[in-house]
């Protein structure tokens, strides 16, 4: 296993519940992806056919907002579809920075959670309220590694990540729905400006964080694109805790690397 972490980024993770590996995806990755997403958002691909399923802006579903382009709208894409059935995003996920960094937080075991796109478009992009991710999952234990991979320059203008450092040992908050089901955030926030911190990137930079982590991204007022891709991965020897016809649709897994487990994800 390739060493990507060093022992101060490792000691990072684990006292602030994340750490940035720079330049884990090379340029022309990136370009890649993003050529492919815009096919999806813009072009002649189908997200359904794919096996993965698009939501639009709210603003825009509500006529609040228009936009120039049907694929301007596009507020993310979300399902393991993406890794199954399209070789691009395989590739993403099967990147050997992303999963030897992964093993190093979780052990040689993986599985692919989840993987989507979330696009902020300029001037429309919502703000994604604070929450935890492991609310989203009922999964034990509450470990799993989310990976925030930027594809544009991500600044606090244009909605980086904005993380609250070391309160992923807080555990589980509770957490009430906004608008829709997929859309949950913490209830009642206990942190005050003073213990939030931004994330900015660079494109190619990947953000690892605990599952547990709060954190939001603020609305994309400029006129620059603040495209992101997120691929979640968890020890092989996780559990679901809820029975497969109760398990929400999102919620899967994708083997990586490594062994597999009798009575495990």
């Amino acid at each position: 296993m390739t060493s990507s972490l060093s022992d101060e980024q490792f000691e990072q993770y684990q006292s602030d519940g994340y750490v940035v590996v720079e330049d884990a995806l090379s340029a022309s990755t990136v370009e890649t992806v993003t050529e492919r997403l815009r096919e999806y958002t813009h072009g002649d691909r189908m997200p359904a056919d794919a096996g993965f399923q698009s939501q639009l802006e709210p603003a825009v579903e509500r006529g609040d907002f228009e936009v120039d382009e049907a694929g301007d709208a596009v507020r993310k894409f979300e399902g393991l579809g993406m890794v199954e059935e399209d070789d691009v995003f395989q590739a993403v996920a099967e990147n050997e920075t992303l999963v030897s960094t992964a093993q190093q937080l979780l052990g040689p075991n993986l599985k692919l959670l989840r993987s989507a796109a979330m696009f902020k478009p300029p001037q429309v992009g919502s703000e994604k309220g604070f929450h935890q991710d492991a609310a989203y999952y009922p999964i034990q234990p509450m470990d799993h590694v989310t990976v925030w991979i930027a594809l544009d320059e991500a600044t606090p203008e244009n909605g980086c990540m904005t993380v609250v450092p070391g309160a992923h040992k807080d555990g589980i908050l509770s957490h009430e729905a906004v608008e829709y089901d997929t859309d949950i955030v913490i209830g009642d926030l206990e942190y005050d400006e003073g213990d939030l911190e931004h994330v900015p990137m660079e494109s190619g930079d990947a953000l690892f964080s605990h599952c547990l982590l709060p954190h939001y991204t603020s609305p994309n007022e400029t006129d620059r694109w603040r495209r992101a891709l997120i691929m979640a991965y968890m020890s092989s020897r996780s559990r679901f805790t809820q029975d497969d016809d109760e398990r929400p649709d999102w919620v899967d897994s994708v083997h990586i690397t490594g062994e597999e487990f009798p009575g495990c994800v």
